[in-house]
């Protein structure tokens, strides 16, 4: 029986594997020996069946656990539709499987049989199959990577990752944890390294927060609180640096004339125009990087635009210059992730490398990003809002809040990026989460 052996990265060390048909087969830090090979080859003569499962989703890992447990593996084979219905403590199943099909209709099984009565008759209609073989490679991701071969396995390759401890800080209280999902102050994080919750804040009554070189400015009530005591009169503004207060419609002189604009973005001291130009905070000089923009993303010294046209151009920020444009039909978000550039279109999400050639296409609703890359939505079961500071997936008045830490937040009314953080505002007053 003829396999590729292949190299990959798991857990950051590199390994040997064998796959086919949707199944590892073999993962060791050394190739195959004659062994390995024998047991790869036995393992490869287990049946594999592609699972339709249609049925409740509380009930599908039994079913998946009953399918391995009758004598095969799930990856992409032959079709095996297994169809779940239950009522009144009673439940119907349906089973079809090349040309065998069978059902319980005559005599439904109660539901605390169900889990029995499957693997029963799974075992019964693979009942002609080849014997599984029985050890196979169990893989302990800890500090290292460790290999053994054990028996009764049910899979030829089971991965453990033990349990995380990792250490969280909670007002400068710190204490081990498990990974998980942890409530605190109304407000849902899930927590996977060692985090810091020094980084957010609920500010009781804001309208806006805002945050300068001397701490955060509160906008409540028709006016500005300055850290240093300071209360300063103004309607409210679209982002204050340092003394100086930002509003959200700005004077441009172009070409002879002059026109106000909304301002829809900044990073350090230089504005983003609605109109598709970039400015500094003293709007000293104008330069025209689009047409009226849709959004935008920057990284480094490159800044990125999709306008209304459908046109991403990537712009030289230390030179002033253009790099390179794209045309793309439908365009509707833009983010960068490392060095990579993700453009929304139509119902696909297109990624570019740094030099504007088209890497990949991914079928998606919306898209989002975190500190540990890019976030897809296959359906449209909420929005993302993107920013410099993560993103926010806002489903009706719910928001999580993805940076390099995952938060949760109910009755949110509004979300400000800014390129420090995020402020989510509430009936109440303002949460704010500074990115990474």
């Amino acid at each position: 029986m003829a396999f590729e052996i292949e190299k990959m990265d798991l857990f950051n060390t590199e390994v040997y594997i064998v796959r086919d048909r949707g199944i590892l087969y073999y993962v060791g830090e050394t190739e195959p020996a004659t062994e390995d090979l024998l047991l790869i080859e036995e393992w490869m003569r287990v049946p594999v069946v592609s699972l339709l499962y249609d049925g409740p989703g509380e009930m599908r890992t039994t079913v998946e656990t009953c399918v391995v447990e009758a004598g095969t593996l799930v990856g992409v084979g032959d079709l095996l539709y297994v169809k779940v219905r239950k009522q009144s403590g009673f439940c119907y199943v349906r089973l079809m499987y090349r040309n065998w099909q069978w059902d319980n209709s005559d005599q439904l099984w109660k539901e605390e049989e169900f889990e029995n009565k499957l693997r029963e008759q799974l075992k019964e209609m693979f009942s002609s199959q080849l014997d599984r073989p029985k050890v196979g490679y169990h893989v302990l991701v800890a500090d290292r990577i460790v290999v053994e071969k054990r028996e009764n396995q049910p899979v030829p390759v089971k991965i453990e990752v033990p349990e995380r401890i990792v250490s969280l800080t909670v007002d400068n209280e710190r204490k081990l944890v498990s990974e998980g999902f942890y409530n605190f102050y109304g407000r849902i994080i899930y927590v996977d390294e060692d985090t810091n919750l020094s980084t957010t804040a609920f500010f009781e009554n804001a309208r806006m927060v805002y945050k300068t070189s001397g701490g955060y400015v509160v906008y409540k009530d028709g006016a500005l609180f300055f850290p240093d005591g300071r209360k300063v009169v103004s309607p409210e503004p679209f982002d204050v640096v340092d003394d100086r207060i930002i509003p959200w419609r700005v004077n441009v002189r172009s070409e002879g004339s002059s026109f106000l604009t909304t301002v829809v973005g900044r990073f350090g001291e230089v504005l983003v125009l609605s109109c598709g130009m970039i400015a500094p905070i003293d709007l000293s000089w104008f330069m025209r990087v689009s047409g009226p923009i849709i959004e935008w993303a920057k990284v480094e010294e490159r800044f990125y635009v999709l306008d209304i046209a459908g046109y991403v151009r990537a712009i030289d920020l230390k030179n002033r210059r253009t790099l390179w444009e794209r045309l793309v039909p439908n365009g509707w978000g833009i983010a960068v992730c490392g060095n990579e550039i993700y453009v929304g279109s139509g119902e696909r999400l297109l990624h570019f490398n740094e030099k504007g050639e088209l890497v990949e296409e991914l079928s998606c609703q919306d898209f989002g990003t975190s500190s540990k890359g890019i976030i897809t939505l296959a359906k449209a079961e909420g929005r993302f809002v993107r920013g410099q500071s993560g993103s926010v997936l806002l489903e009706a008045s719910k928001a999580t809040v993805y940076t390099d830490q995952i938060f949760e937040f109910e009755n949110v009314r509004n979300v400000r990026f800014f390129d420090w953080g995020i402020v989510l505002v509430e009936e109440s007053g303002c949460w704010v989460v500074e990115g990474r």
